[in-house]
């Protein structure tokens, strides 16, 4: 940990503003881990984690929703660096099923980049059927494409995991989930997190809330994302797109592995495979995000999410409600956030760009 006055008075001054936060009610639990130069310079974690108010622990796990799809991302790019496979493959080479309705020319560029064409589930999906792989799996291969790959921008928000999950499986032979343990996880030390968290650490787990009114309908769990997000079935599964449980010291090694000298010396991607991964795929407005969007292989690339940055050099993946993964190789730079209570009001304020417009005047970082 580095140390000295300015650094002292910054992570002063980052605890200060999270539980100011957390006192005026905006904030419940946090947890941020920021690495520079492939060194840990601010852990702090703050708050509470569930309704009993247990303090908030820098190891207890937190549902992060998109900000699974950079670690998603990480395993098919190992695959690749392993000459396992090529971007422009169609997901129906390793997975002839998939092919049917239309869905041929798909490729696993496409899907990384959010053009693939099947940006949406069915409305009625059941959580039982999104906790089940093989149900997930005959559902794709039912699925008929919206557009013609390639041409529309649309953030499969869901639909973006699963498949890529798929093709790990297949031309691995493990789990999607074992895989990252053991092919991400292991070689960078990483311990607290997950896809799917098993029994044993099922007491670390935080609750999620979130700051609109809660449906007064009999909707399913499936359209309010607390109950979604803490639904044991959720937990439990394998969603590759979003169910990633995982602590903020985890989500910032995993970034800083990627790199200079990553973390230890132990780099995860070779320099040119980063380099090949953050190139523009694909720039403009995202029909369901309704906003300008900049996407690589698997990663929203900076000055699309200020959080990250306002250059482009940044890249990472933040999460529905607020979490959040980033490197900014240009300052060495790698941030891990997690919270619980999901800011969905879109008239409040964006803590985790907050902290990071802190975090960066501190370490004289431009925007």
């Amino acid at each position: 940990m580095r140390n000295g006055p300015e650094m002292d008075a910054l992570r002063t001054q980052l605890t200060t503003q999270m539980d100011s936060l957390i006192e005026s009610g905006r904030e419940e639990g946090m947890q941020l881990s920021v690495y520079q130069h492939g060194n840990q310079i601010i852990d702090i974690t703050r708050g509470v984690r569930d309704d009993a108010g247990t303090p908030m622990s820098p190891d207890d796990l937190v549902l992060v929703w998109s900000t699974s799809k950079g670690i998603t991302a990480a395993s098919i790019h190992l695959l690749a660096e392993r000459n396992l496979l090529e971007y422009d493959d169609p997901i129906a080479r390793y997975w002839p099923q998939f092919a049917r309705y239309g869905k041929e020319g798909i490729t696993i560029r496409h899907l990384m980049s959010h053009t693939a064409g099947i940006p949406h589930l069915p409305e009625d999906i059941s959580i039982e059927t999104m906790s089940n792989w093989q149900e997930m799996m005959e559902l794709f291969v039912e699925m008929k494409p919206q557009s013609i790959p390639g041409r529309v921008y649309a953030y499969h928000g869901l639909t973006y995991g699963w498949p890529l999950g798929e093709i790990v499986r297949r031309i691995d032979g493990r789990t999607f989930a074992r895989f990252v343990q053991e092919e991400i996880c292991a070689p960078l030390g990483i311990k607290n997190l997950f896809f799917g968290v098993p029994a044993e650490r099922a007491h670390q787990k935080a609750r999620l809330s979130h700051d609109l009114e809660r449906p007064q309908t009999d909707a399913p769990p499936s359209a309010d994302p607390v109950l979604m997000a803490n639904h044991p079935s959720i937990q439990a599964a394998t969603i590759p797109a979003a169910n990633m449980m995982a602590n903020a010291r985890s989500i910032a090694r995993f970034y800083a592995s990627l790199i200079g000298d990553g973390v230890n010396n132990v780099r995860l991607l070779p320099p040119r495979r980063v380099t090949n991964m953050t190139v523009v795929q694909r720039w403009g407005m995202d029909q369901t995000l309704n906003r300008d969007m900049g996407f690589g292989l698997g990663y929203i690339l900076g000055h699309s999410v200020p959080t990250q940055s306002t250059r482009i050099n940044a890249f990472g993946h933040d999460g529905w409600g607020g979490a959040c993964g980033f490197a900014d190789p240009d300052y060495g730079l790698a941030v891990g956030f997690t919270k619980t209570r999901m800011t969905l009001n879109p008239n409040n304020p964006s803590t985790s760009l907050e902290l990071m417009r802190t975090l960066r005047a501190g370490l004289n970082i431009p925007e």
